[in-house]
Order: structure tokens, then C-alpha cells, then sequence
């Protein structure tokens, strides 16, 4: 097998039918999404994500500054928090969908002057967070739904995400959320994924493989990113800075693309693991098939924003 990532439009077709003998892709594009979904995307998904996706409890891509794929990547985003938090008069941090505790954990460790909380809806996950972060004084995590914040207002200067949001139902009300509990000229730090500009008018086949890997990964469907800033200063924030780091994302993808290359290539054997491990389990395989070929046809990216109020 070629070893390289496949991301030519013309190979496109042939890997969607080599999921479809596997797993109907209409099933998928027609899941419902809401908070149970998303809860058995990351509990059956556990595996995946601790033995071959991320590192160390991580939930996210590593950024590859260098484009050569290691482990050091999945603490980029944190070391530019750290960055961000230094050069800034920032005194309370929030971490939305903190997962198993990976980046609150790193953050409040490296900066224990600073008060740290994190929040998620899965309990088994957050159990696992507060195991690691027992004794770190700085850090208090807590069940709780980004869409309806449990804190006052004004409560945080500096609030961020890590491919978190992306799972909510209505952006427009985690933007009024985060902008609420948000101090006057506090941040809202994110990294996470959408849909480029003028993504309805990409061929039928990419739009249906962009589709697939939304559902695939729990997530009703990525805000258009201009439709999404356009919203967030509806709401009241100012764009600070806009980054696309898709480019960066790319040797995580490829390495992962690989894998789920070598799972695909035997239909009677995925056809076998359908059966033996959870649907959510090969939903993430489907994703990881196919970002490359979204991410680099210009129908995902993946966006560092910083939103001041």
C-alpha cells in the first residue's frame, strides 16, 4: 500500500464506497446528533483515542509547526496559552470540555499562581481528571454544559477551547455564554475545526465526505468560519486574531489516515470489528479516512481565534 496520504479528489469516490460495504454511510449521514451522542462518541471511542489517536489523555490534534508529525504537538496549543496568559494581567482560566484532564492539568502545573477550572459532561472522563489533579490546589473541575454556564458574570479573564465547541447545538449560544461569564477585555482562546467559506459550493462528493466526517465525530455540523466570527461579534466580541493552522494538522492527519487505511483495505475483517467493538469506536476511523481529504480540498479547517470582549 502507499504509504503517502491520499488526498486527490479522483480517489475520493473509492474510499467512500470502501466505507459504504462497511458501514452504510447513509446511516451516518442521517445520525441525530445531541449530548448522548456526543457522550458515547468519547466513551466507546476511549481506545482509539488513548492507543493511536492523541497522547496521555489528550483529545485533539497535534500542531506540527516544523510539518514532521511527534508526540511534542499535542502540547502546542497549551504552550501558546501559557504565552498568552504571561503577556496578560490573568488571574482566572476556564477550560471547556476539559475530557480526562490533559490540558487544565498541564496548565495549572506550569502556572500554579493562577487559578485554573475546567468543565465537561462526562462524568466517567471528569473522574479521570480529578484523579490526575488531586493535588494540584489550582485547579477545580467541574461537571458542566458550555451552552449554559454555571458561573457569574464576569467571572474568568481568559477562557479557552481545544476542539470542544464544535460539539454544541447552537454556537451562537456558547458565544453568549462564554461572553457573559468573560471579564470586561477578558479572551476567548480557540482551536477547533469548520467548514472553510463557500463550502456549499464544492463538489458533491467532497461535501458529502466533509459531511460524513462531521457526523462521524458527533458534531452536528462545523460553523462556516466567517459565518461564525460574523456571529461572535454579533454578540459583542472583537476579532483579535484569526489563524489558520490547518497546514499544521497535517502530519497528525496523514499518520492517521494511514492507520485507518490498513482497516479499510479488508472489508470482511471491518465488517468483523463492526460486530466486536461499539459503532462510535469505528465512526472515528471513518473521520480520520477521510479529514485529509477535506482538510486539504479546502473544505475543513482548523482555526486559532482569539475573541476579545
Amino acid at each position: 500500500m502507499n504509504k503517502e496520504i491520499v488526498i486527490n479528489l479522483n480517489e475520493l469516490d473509492k474510499y467512500l464506497q470502501k466505507i459504504n460495504l462497511v458501514f452504510p454511510t447513509e446511516n451516518v449521514l442521517n445520525q441525530k446528533i445531541d449530548i448522548e451522542s456526543v457522550l458515547n462518541y468519547y466513551r466507546n471511542s476511549s481506545v482509539v483515542y488513548s492507543f493511536i489517536h492523541s497522547y496521555k489523555g489528550s483529545y485533539h490534534l497535534a500542531l506540527n509547526y516544523d510539518g514532521i508529525f511527534n508526540k511534542q504537538g499535542f502540547f502546542a496549543q497549551l504552550n501558546e496559552i501559557i504565552e498568552l496568559i504571561n503577556l496578560s494581567n490573568v488571574k482566572n482560566v476556564l477550560e471547556l470540555g476539559c475530557g480526562k484532564g490533559f490540558n487544565s492539568v498541564f496548565l495549572a502545573k506550569k502556572l500554579p499562581q493562577i487559578e485554573f477550572s475546567g468543565i465537561d459532561i462526562s462524568e466517567k472522563n471528569l473522574k479521570i481528571a480529578k484523579s490526575k489533579s488531586n493535588r494540584i490546589q489550582n485547579l477545580y473541575l467541574t461537571y458542566g454544559d458550555f451552552q449554559k454556564l454555571d458561573f457569574e458574570d464576569s467571572s474568568f479573564d481568559l477562557i479557552f477551547d481545544v476542539e470542544a465547541i464544535c460539539h454544541g447545538s447552537d454556537a451562537r449560544q456558547v458565544l453568549s455564554e462564554v461572553f457573559r461569564v468573560l471579564k470586561k477585555g477578558g479572551q476567548f482562546v480557540v482551536y477547533d475545526g469548520f467548514r472553510q467559506n463557500g463550502f456549499e459550493s464544492l463538489p458533491d462528493n467532497l461535501v458529502e465526505a466533509a459531511v460524513i466526517v462531521e457526523k462521524s465525530m458527533s458534531v452536528n455540523s462545523f460553523e462556516e468560519i466567517d459565518s461564525w466570527l460574523e456571529m461572535a461579534g454579533h454578540v459583542g466580541f472583537k476579532v483579535k486574531l484569526k489563524k489558520d493552522l490547518s497546514q499544521y494538522v497535517k502530519p497528525n492527519l496523514a499518520k492517521l489516515q494511514l492507520l485507518a487505511r490498513k482497516y479499510f483495505e479488508f472489508p470482511f475483517l471491518a465488517k468483523l470489528f463492526v460486530r466486536i467493538f461499539r459503532k462510535y469506536t469505528m465512526l472515528n476511523c471513518i473521520a480520520v479516512l477521510l479529514l485529509p481529504f477535506t482538510m486539504y480540498n479546502k473544505a475543513h479547517c482548523y482555526y486559532k481565534i482569539i475573541l476579545e470582549k
